[in-house]
C-alpha cells in the first residue's frame, strides 16, 4: 500500500500524522509513505529530511513551487512517486487510528473505492494529542462523543446508499480514500484544474463511477481524527461562489480520463523527488 499524505506549512500537524503511521498495527513492511508538499517555505522540508532517517517505514517526499492551493497536483505527484498497487490518500493534518491501514487493506475489493471521513477535534483537544499519546494509543480519550455518534450515523446511512446503489453515495472525502492504482490511472487521477478548496474529490468520484467503480464506506470500522487549524483562505461552505463549484457543475459530458491529471499535456511534469523509498521493500508492497 502507498499512503499519500498532502501537506502545506503545518509541520506540527504533520509530525503527529507521521507518528500515527508509525503506530499502525498488523501492516509492518506492507506500506510506504509519500508526503506531497504544496511548496512549503517553513521547516517542513528539514523535518522530513530528518524523519526519513528515523521512521520505521519507507518515506519519500515531493514538492513544487507554491502557486495557490493545489491539492490535486500534490496527490498526483504523490502517486507518481510511489509504486504500490493500492493507494490510500490522507492529509497531514489528520492522525490515523492504529488499525486504519489494516482496515483499508482488509476491506479492499476490485471495482470499489473505499470512502471514509474524520472526527474533528477543536483547538483545545488538538493541543492534548501529542506524539507520545499516539505511540501509546491513548489519544481516543480526547475524541468528542458527538463526533463519534455523527460518524456512526453517517456510516449507517452509507450502508443504505450502497444497498440502494445510490449515485455518488457514499461520498468520497479526500482525506480518507483508498482504491486500486489501476482504477486511479484509468481516470488519470485527480483533475488539477481544481485550484483552491473543494470538489476535486467529488469530481474523482464522478469519473470513477462512470467507469464502473463504486464507493463503499469504511466508517463503521475506522475513521481519521482531524486536528484543528484555522480554515483555509479559499474555503467556502458548500463551495458557494467558487470557480471549483462552477467547474464541477460543468462535468457532464467531460471525458472520464481528465486532461490535466496524473499524466500532463505534452508529458510535462514538475515532480521534484526528495528521497525515493528503498527498492528492497518493493516486494513487500504487493499486499
Amino acid at each position: 500500500m502507498a499512503v499519500v499524505v498532502s501537506t502545506f506549512e503545518r509541520p506540527g500537524h504533520l509530525r503527529r500524522c507521521l507518528a500515527s503511521l508509525a503506530a499502525q498495527r498488523g501492516v509492518e513492511g506492507r506500506f510506504e509513505v509519500v508526503v506531497t508538499d504544496d511548496g512549503s517555505q517553513d521547516e517542513t522540508l528539514r523535518f522530513l529530511a530528518d524523519a526519513s532517517k528515523r521512521l520505521p517505514y519507507p518515506l519519500s517526499f515531493t514538492t513544487h513551487a507554491h502557486d495557490g492551493f493545489r491539492l490535486s497536483r500534490c496527490r498526483n505527484e504523490g502517486v507518481a512517486a510511489s509504486s504500490a498497487p493500492y493507494l490510500l490518500f490522507t492529509d497531514g493534518d489528520c492522525i490515523l487510528p492504529p488499525e486504519h491501514l489494516a482496515t483499508h487493506l482488509s476491506t479492499r475489493r476490485r471495482g470499489r473505492v473505499m470512502a471514509g471521513d474524520c472526527i474533528r477535534l477543536d483547538e483545545a483537544a488538538t493541543t492534548r494529542v501529542d506524539e507520545a499519546s499516539l505511540l501509546r494509543g491513548d489519544f481516543p480519550q480526547h475524541l468528542p462523543r458527538q463526533e463519534i455518534v455523527r460518524l456512526r450515523l453517517k456510516g449507517l446511512r452509507s450502508k443504505v446508499y450502497e444497498a440502494c446503489r445510490t449515485s455518488m453515495r457514499p461520498r468520497l472525502t479526500g482525506n480518507n480514500i483508498s482504491l486500486w492504482r489501476s482504477d486511479y490511472e484509468r481516470v488519470n487521477g485527480f483533475d488539477e484544474r481544481y485550484v483552491g478548496w473543494g470538489f476535486e474529490d467529488r469530481d474523482l468520484q464522478y469519473r470513477l463511477e462512470r467507469i464502473g467503480v463504486r464507493a463503499s464506506s469504511v466508517l463503521l470500522r475506522t475513521a481519521l481524527v482531524h486536528l484543528w487549524h484555522p480554515a483555509a483562505p479559499t474555503f467556502a461552505r458548500n463551495g458557494v461562489g467558487t470557480a471549483n463549484l462552477h467547474y464541477f457543475k460543468s462535468i457532464a459530458g467531460r471525458p472520464t480520463f481528465c486532461v490535466d491529471g496524473l499524466t500532463k499535456p505534452c508529458g510535462n511534469s514538475s515532480l521534484v523527488p526528495f528521497r525515493q523509498a528503498p527498492a528492497a521493500v518493493a516486494a513487500s508492497r504487493a499486499a
